[in-house]
Protein backbone atom coordinates (compact mmCIF):
# COMPACT_ATOMS: atom_id res chain seq x y z
CA UNK A 1 0.00 0.00 0.00
CA UNK A 2 1.21 3.81 -0.89
CA UNK A 3 1.48 6.00 1.94
CA UNK A 4 2.58 9.62 1.78
CA UNK A 5 3.25 12.28 5.23
CA UNK A 6 3.45 15.21 4.60
CA UNK A 7 3.69 18.07 7.11
CA UNK A 8 2.80 21.73 6.26
CA UNK A 9 6.19 22.90 5.91
CA UNK A 10 7.44 19.57 3.58
CA UNK A 11 6.85 16.50 2.78
CA UNK A 12 8.31 13.51 4.58
CA UNK A 13 7.56 10.30 2.62
CA UNK A 14 5.86 10.50 -0.62
CA UNK A 15 4.63 7.46 -2.45
CA UNK A 16 6.09 4.59 -0.17
CA UNK A 17 5.10 1.63 0.12
CA UNK A 18 4.44 0.33 3.79
CA UNK A 19 2.42 -2.85 5.49
CA UNK A 20 0.48 -0.67 7.60
CA UNK A 21 -0.19 2.29 9.37
CA UNK A 22 -1.35 3.12 12.76
CA UNK A 23 -2.65 6.94 12.84
CA UNK A 24 -4.04 9.03 16.40
CA UNK A 25 -7.37 10.23 15.35
CA UNK A 26 -9.99 11.80 17.29
CA UNK A 27 -11.72 8.57 18.47
CA UNK A 28 -8.66 7.24 19.04
CA UNK A 29 -6.25 5.47 16.62
CA UNK A 30 -7.49 3.57 13.49
CA UNK A 31 -4.93 1.40 12.04
CA UNK A 32 -4.67 1.16 8.26
CA UNK A 33 -3.92 -1.93 6.15
CA UNK A 34 -4.10 -3.15 2.30
CA UNK A 35 -7.64 -2.55 1.08
CA UNK A 36 -9.27 -0.61 3.71
CA UNK A 37 -12.23 0.91 3.60
CA UNK A 38 -12.30 4.86 1.76
CA UNK A 39 -12.16 6.78 5.06
CA UNK A 40 -11.17 11.09 5.58
CA UNK A 41 -10.67 12.15 9.20
CA UNK A 42 -8.83 14.13 11.72
CA UNK A 43 -5.78 13.41 13.52
CA UNK A 44 -5.02 14.49 16.71
CA UNK A 45 -1.87 14.68 18.37
CA UNK A 46 0.04 11.85 19.11
CA UNK A 47 2.52 9.04 17.29
CA UNK A 48 1.74 7.54 14.03
CA UNK A 49 3.37 4.49 13.45
CA UNK A 50 4.05 3.46 10.08
CA UNK A 51 4.69 -0.71 9.87
CA UNK A 52 7.21 -1.82 6.78
CA UNK A 53 8.34 -5.18 6.24
CA UNK A 54 10.71 -6.11 9.62
CA UNK A 55 10.76 -2.76 10.91
CA UNK A 56 8.50 0.10 12.08
CA UNK A 57 8.98 3.86 12.34
CA UNK A 58 7.39 6.23 14.15
CA UNK A 59 6.65 10.40 13.82
CA UNK A 60 5.38 12.48 16.39
CA UNK A 61 2.46 14.66 14.63
CA UNK A 62 0.24 17.10 15.26
CA UNK A 63 -3.04 18.19 13.96
CA UNK A 64 -4.12 17.83 10.69
CA UNK A 65 -6.09 15.26 8.22
CA UNK A 66 -5.83 11.08 7.04
CA UNK A 67 -7.11 9.89 3.57
CA UNK A 68 -7.65 6.50 2.98
CA UNK A 69 -8.24 5.62 -0.64
CA UNK A 70 -7.78 2.88 -3.58
CA UNK A 71 -4.48 4.86 -4.63
CA UNK A 72 -3.30 4.81 -0.65
CA UNK A 73 -2.75 6.38 2.01
CA UNK A 74 -2.30 10.29 2.77
CA UNK A 75 -1.18 11.97 6.67
CA UNK A 76 -0.86 15.86 5.75
CA UNK A 77 0.02 17.54 9.63
CA UNK A 78 0.62 20.76 11.31
CA UNK A 79 3.92 19.29 12.82
CA UNK A 80 5.74 16.18 11.73
CA UNK A 81 9.01 15.03 13.95
CA UNK A 82 11.15 11.89 13.74
CA UNK A 83 12.78 10.86 17.11
CA UNK A 84 15.99 12.27 15.77
CA UNK A 85 14.70 15.63 15.86
CA UNK A 86 13.92 15.02 19.81
CA UNK A 87 15.47 16.93 22.35
CA UNK A 88 13.89 15.86 25.89
CA UNK A 89 15.08 19.31 27.98
CA UNK A 90 13.86 21.10 25.15
CA UNK A 91 10.33 19.52 25.50
CA UNK A 92 10.32 19.58 29.25
CA UNK A 93 10.91 23.41 29.49
CA UNK A 94 8.41 24.33 26.81
CA UNK A 95 5.82 22.39 28.34
CA UNK A 96 6.86 24.00 31.72
CA UNK A 97 6.49 27.29 30.34
CA UNK A 98 3.20 26.51 28.76
CA UNK A 99 2.14 25.48 31.97
CA UNK A 100 3.16 28.77 33.88
CA UNK A 101 1.15 31.05 31.23
CA UNK A 102 -2.06 29.30 31.95
CA UNK A 103 -1.63 29.52 34.98
CA UNK A 104 -1.05 33.00 35.15
CA UNK A 105 -3.69 33.39 32.53
CA UNK A 106 -6.26 31.52 34.73
CA UNK A 107 -5.69 33.78 37.42
CA UNK A 108 -6.03 37.19 35.25
CA UNK A 109 -9.78 35.42 33.97
CA UNK A 110 -8.03 34.58 30.72
CA UNK A 111 -8.49 31.19 30.27
CA UNK A 112 -10.43 31.46 27.02
CA UNK A 113 -7.88 33.76 25.36
CA UNK A 114 -5.84 32.60 21.96
CA UNK A 115 -3.03 33.08 23.93
CA UNK A 116 -4.31 30.28 26.27
CA UNK A 117 -5.58 27.94 23.80
CA UNK A 118 -1.92 28.22 21.85
CA UNK A 119 -0.18 27.27 25.25
CA UNK A 120 -3.10 24.56 25.61
CA UNK A 121 -1.68 23.44 22.37
CA UNK A 122 2.15 23.81 22.79
CA UNK A 123 1.56 21.39 25.62
CA UNK A 124 -0.13 18.92 23.46
CA UNK A 125 2.38 19.51 21.18
CA UNK A 126 5.30 18.38 22.97
CA UNK A 127 3.59 16.09 24.92
CA UNK A 128 3.16 13.96 21.75
CA UNK A 129 7.62 14.34 21.32
CA UNK A 130 7.94 13.23 24.67
CA UNK A 131 5.46 10.02 23.83
CA UNK A 132 8.14 9.47 20.50
CA UNK A 133 11.20 10.30 22.65
CA UNK A 134 10.06 7.35 25.24
CA UNK A 135 9.98 4.93 22.40
CA UNK A 136 12.99 4.94 21.40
Amino acid sequence: MLFSLISTTKKVLDKTEIESVIIPTMQGEIQVLPNHLPVLGVTQPGILRIQYIGREVSYALWAGIYEVDEAGVRVIADMVDSWEMINEETIAKKKEEAREFMKQAQKDGLHSSEEYLAAEEEILKQTALEQLAKRR
